[in-house]
Order: structure tokens, then C-alpha cells, then sequence
């Protein structure tokens, strides 16, 4: 008969021998793939296009400007006017003669029937007004214009 001990010892030898599987791994070829791994899922992580949030734009810097937390909701309508005359509504380039049919359509799908004006500093004061022209044409009066907010130098 086996001491007390002895059985113990026994019992650990013989568990051991359960996962000869993961005590066999080679550690460098297993370090290897997870290295291909990581390179293959970076790649591809870099090749998928990044979202963004519009185009660029020089907003004009206003002294009074108001917080306006309604032109961040998803369904806000944001016309933007481009310093080339370009017009993008909602981050997508348009044409200026698709622009009512457009604002009518987004305005039937948005609660909110407010049109938040995004004009670059060095646009035209023409084009903005063929696109204030066609919203009104659109049915939607409540305009607001988003501009920058300057922030005062401090007086040290």
C-alpha cells in the first residue's frame, strides 16, 4: 500500500500527463503566428476607410456665437457651401438643382425642420445665396448659420 504522500505525487504526475498537448507547443513557431496574426489584422485594419465627419471647411469665427447641441443629432440637415461653390448636403457633394428636392425629402424623414448652414470663410456671397434661395424654394424658413466661436486672448 502507498503512503498518503506517495499517492498525492502520483495523482499530480498522472494529471500532468493530461495536457501533453499545450506542453509540447513550440513557443517561437507559436510567437510566429500570433506575429503573422497581429501584421495580417494591422494591414488590414489600415486598408478600411476611415469615417469622417464632412469636409474640411474655414467656418467664420464670430464674436457672439451660440451653442447649438440640435446641429450634432443624426437627422440634422447640414447644407455646406464650399469656398469653390461646391455643395454638399449631409458630407455629400450635390448638385445645386437637386438641393430642394433633397431638403424636402430630409425634411420629411427629420423632426427637426431647422437647416444648419456650414459656410467656408472665403466663399462667395452668391453661392451662399442660390443656396439660401433654395431652401426657401425647399419650404424651410428656420435657417442657422454654424460658425466658430473666437476665443478671447488671455490678458496675462
Amino acid at each position: 500500500m502507498l503512503s498518503r504522500l506517495q499517492l498525492r505525487v502520483r495523482n499530480r504526475r498522472a494529471g500532468g500527463r493530461r495536457y501533453a498537448l499545450f506542453s509540447n507547443l513550440n513557443p517561437s513557431l507559436f510567437a510566429q503566428s500570433m506575429l503573422g496574426c497581429v501584421v495580417v489584422l494591422l494591414i488590414v485594419e489600415m486598408m478600411s476607410p476611415q469615417p469622417h465627419h464632412g469636409i474640411p471647411f474655414d467656418k467664420y469665427i464670430a464674436r457672439n456665437a451660440a451653442s447649438m447641441p440640435a446641429a450634432v443629432r443624426e437627422d440634422a440637415i447640414k447644407v455646406s457651401v464650399a469656398r469653390d461653390g461646391a455643395i454638399y448636403l449631409g458630407g455629400i457633394k450635390i448638385a445645386g438643382s437637386d438641393l430642394p428636392q433633397q431638403l424636402r425629402h430630409r425634411a420629411e424623414s427629420s423632426a427637426q425642420h431647422k437647416v444648419f448652414l456650414v459656410v467656408d470663410q472665403r466663399a462667395k456671397f452668391a453661392d451662399v445665396s442660390v443656396v439660401l434661395d433654395d431652401v426657401q424654394r425647399a419650404g424651410l424658413w428656420d435657417v442657422a448659420f454654424l460658425t466658430e466661436l473666437r476665443v478671447p486672448a488671455d490678458k496675462n
